[in-house]
């Protein structure tokens, strides 16, 4: 090829695009779930792909009108190098898009990761009469690590097969093969997303992002926390201590020294004080129960303070007003493929 010549194939070109596997399709259309995010996804890495590869072809012409110019041709190590650092480029941005969009960093909104959870924990009541719907998250999983490096497409597919496996065992289903897969998942992004990272591990104290704490507080399930259900922090706190001035139910004992560690463990994790300290509020009711005093003025206004403080640091929580103090833990008919965020649509 001369520097004057053209090619068809030098740009344009297309990565392969991974399939579902078979009855993924259906499996949707009957459960009537959207997943147009994972379109979305599909067509940002695509088109990565294909400007990576057009990028390269530019790359590979230019070094070959410099080579023709100068007489001299490249050297076969010289010819290996674009290659594999294009493609490391290529994986990294896929790798990157994939974990974002089930971790959700930095906004934290509506993440994958969440939908995941919710439906993990309400596996155990309602897999086994709709085992297509657990399936179907399976493939949504697959489907948003599809163009990913195969070792993060690897763990994904152990947490999408869980998910076509287990819930149609209802209360048999391997709750430990989910944590194992979700933080083997976890560790296939922990290097892209903040998220992912504090799944695996706890990180130093005050590096955990104030929105993350807030996602964590308001909007994520707790089916790997010791309430090991689809309700969010804040619902099954309310049980305990109630949204609105309430007696402590009798025998929660243990759940509100676990409670109250937890909120502990935020506290100490977040970066921004302000957060810290509402979150220390939220969690003195939790205190003064453990000290003996079987009384509660509820959750309300320290509620009302956090929702302030994380509404400063980006992350849109619920207000009061949307909170349902009677939010009944566990699945119920309506609620059951979802989480339940007392009140929240």
């Amino acid at each position: 090829m001369t520097c004057g010549s053209t090619s068809s194939t030098s740009t344009g070109a297309e990565v392969p695009r991974a399939t579902l596997r078979s009855g993924a399709a259906d499996r949707t259309e009957r459960s009537g779930q959207h997943r147009s995010w994972h379109s979305r996804l599909g067509q940002v890495l695509r088109g990565g792909g294909r400007a990576g590869a057009s990028l390269l072809g530019a790359g590979l012409l230019l070094s070959g009108c410099t080579a023709a110019g100068q007489g001299s041709a490249p050297s076969p190590s010289d010819a290996g190098a674009a290659p594999s650092a294009a493609q490391e480029t290529t994986d990294d941005a896929s790798l990157s898009g994939a974990c974002t969009a089930f971790w959700g960093d930095p906004e934290y909104v509506d993440p994958l990761s969440r939908t995941a959870l919710a439906h993990a924990a309400s596996a155990a009541e309602v897999g086994p009469s709709d085992p297509d719907f657990y399936a179907v998250t399976g493939d949504a999983i697959e489907t948003a690590f599809e163009e990913a490096p195969a070792p993060a497409q690897e763990t994904a597919g152990v947490l999408a097969e869980w998910f076509r496996t287990e819930p149609a065992r209802g209360a048999d289903a391997d709750r430990d093969a989910f944590r194992s897969a979700w933080e083997g998942l976890a560790g296939s992004c922990q290097e892209i997303s903040t998220a992912a990272r504090w799944a695996v591990a706890p990180g130093e104290d005050g590096t955990k992002p104030a929105s993350l704490v807030c996602a964590d507080v308001f909007d994520t399930p707790g089916t790997l926390t010791h309430f090991a259900n689809a309700n969010v922090l804040t619902s099954n706190m309310f049980k305990l201590v109630g949204l609105y001035p309430r007696a402590v139910p009798a025998g929660r004992e243990q759940d509100v020294q676990d409670t109250a560690d937890l909120l502990t463990a935020e506290i100490a994790a977040v970066d921004d004080g302000t957060v810290r300290a509402a979150l220390e509020e939220v969690r003195t009711p939790f205190l003064e129960v453990l000290e003996g005093d079987t009384w509660s003025e509820g959750l309300s206004e320290p509620l009302a303070e956090l929702g302030t403080a994380c509404e400063a640091v980006g992350y849109a929580s619920p207000g009061v007003g949307e909170i349902d103090s009677e939010a009944v833990v566990g699945a119920s008919a309506e609620d059951r493929h979802g989480t339940n965020h007392g009140g929240r649509s």
